[in-house]
């Protein structure tokens, strides 16, 4: 804050140098923020994870694995909704904290997306699909249609999940140079 005094001895306060530096600063951070559209990453964030989980509901109906036991569909979809929510978030406050949350959260779901990735894989290896027992109407046994599916489904997701991760990773960088352009001007003490 800088003081004059004019000759009449009125005192008159106005932003300093460096407060109208900051101020420039953080208005160039949202117009880059909104360059980049963060909602556009939210919403398809939102929208891919929730696709993973309504795809995930009919390995309900099929045999208990290590993927349906550890809940990875559905908790890797909700953390890919929260990524989009963060997402969402900065576009609307768009402050240095703000991008940080969302940078770690990004972080985070790059991580959840990888270990869920090699929990697919690992489970489509480990429970491969049954081989076909015809039976006398030439029709192969429901073991063999029942994991041929599940399997199916699991690599759908698995394809989802890798659209997600790339997404998530995209973001995650376009972050982390917005919130490194702008890191000088995140504390000023006077």
């Amino acid at each position: 804050m800088t003081l004059t005094v004019s000759t009449d001895l009125s005192v008159n306060t106005g932003p300093s140098q460096v407060e109208e530096k900051l101020e420039d600063k953080q208005k160039a951070l949202r117009e880059s923020i909104e360059k980049g559209e963060p909602k556009i990453f939210g919403v398809s964030q939102i929208v891919l994870g929730l696709l993973i989980i309504s795809y995930s509901i009919p390995l309900l109906s099929a045999e208990a694995t290590m993927l349906l036991n550890f809940g990875v569909p559905w908790w890797s979809g909700l953390m890919f909704v929260i990524s989009g929510a963060a997402a969402i978030a900065v576009e609307k406050i768009a402050t240095l904290k703000t991008v940080s949350v969302c940078l770690a959260v990004s972080v985070v779901t790059i991580i959840i997306s990888v270990i869920a990735l090699i929990l697919y894989y690992v489970d489509i290896i480990s429970n491969p699909a049954t081989r076909c027992q015809q039976g006398p109407d030439h029709l192969c046994d429901h073991q063999h249609y029942a994991t041929k599916f599940s399997t199916g489904v699991k690599i759908t997701i698995s394809m989802v999940n890798i659209v997600q991760t790339a997404l998530s990773s995209a973001f995650t960088v376009m972050l982390y140079n917005q919130r490194r352009n702008f890191t000088g001007y995140t504390t000023v003490s006077e």
